[in-house]
C-alpha cells in the first residue's frame, strides 16, 4: 500500500507515518504525515484522486479534520488576491493568513514579489467525511490544478537574501 501510494503522488514512501492517538478501539483518532520525492511537488488533485480510487470515496464515516501542508515558492499579487506558484511545479495557492499581524507581513512580501518563501497552511475545503470532502473538493477545484485552492497560512519564512 505504502509503494503503490508514493507511486501515485511522488511521496518519499519512507516518509509515510501514521501515528494514532492513545486510547482503547481500533478506531482512534490519528494523524498521518508525509513528505514529497526529493525535487518533486505533491500534487493535491493526485490525492484526491487517489482517495477517490477507494473504499474512502463511498459510504464510509472516516473523516479528515484537516489537511496541512508546507510550500515553497514564490509571491504575486494578482487582482485582489496574495498567489504563491510552487516552486519547479504548475501548481498555484490563493493565500489566506489566519491573523492579522500574518496578513500584513505575507502582504508585504507579496508586493516585493518575494521569490522564495515557505508557508504553513491548512487547505481549504480538507474537513469532513471523505465522500463530502472529494465532492467538495472537485465541485470547488477539480483535480485538474488549474483552479488556484486557497491556503489558509499559519506562517510565512522568507529565505534570508546573501
Amino acid at each position: 500500500m505504502r509503494d503503490a501510494v508514493a507511486r501515485q503522488v511522488d511521496v518519499q514512501k519512507d516518509s509515510v507515518q501514521l501515528t494514532c492517538d492513545e486510547g482503547e478501539g481500533k478506531y482512534r483518532p490519528g494523524t498521518v504525515t508525509f513528505q514529497a520525492q526529493e525535487g518533486k511537488s505533491i500534487k493535491l488533485g493526485k490525492i484526491q484522486e487517489s482517495i477517490a480510487a477507494t473504499r474512502l470515496s463511498g459510504h464510509t464515516n472516516m473523516r479528515v479534520d484537516y489537511l496541512e501542508i508546507t510550500v515553497s515558492g514564490s509571491l504575486a499579487v494578482r487582482g485582489a488576491d496574495t498567489m504563491l506558484k510552487v516552486s519547479g511545479a504548475t501548481q498555484q495557492f490563493e493565500l489566506a493568513a489566519d491573523d492579522r499581524d500574518l496578513e500584513k507581513v505575507m502582504l508585504a512580501a507579496a508586493e516585493r514579489s518575494e521569490k522564495v518563501v515557505t508557508v504553513v497552511g491548512r487547505v481549504d475545503g480538507w474537513t469532513g467525511r471523505f465522500p463530502v470532502v472529494l465532492r467538495t473538493l472537485a465541485k470547488r477545484y477539480g483535480t485538474d490544478g488549474k483552479r488556484p485552492i486557497l491556503l489558509v497560512i499559519s506562517s510565512l519564512k522568507v529565505a534570508e537574501k546573501n
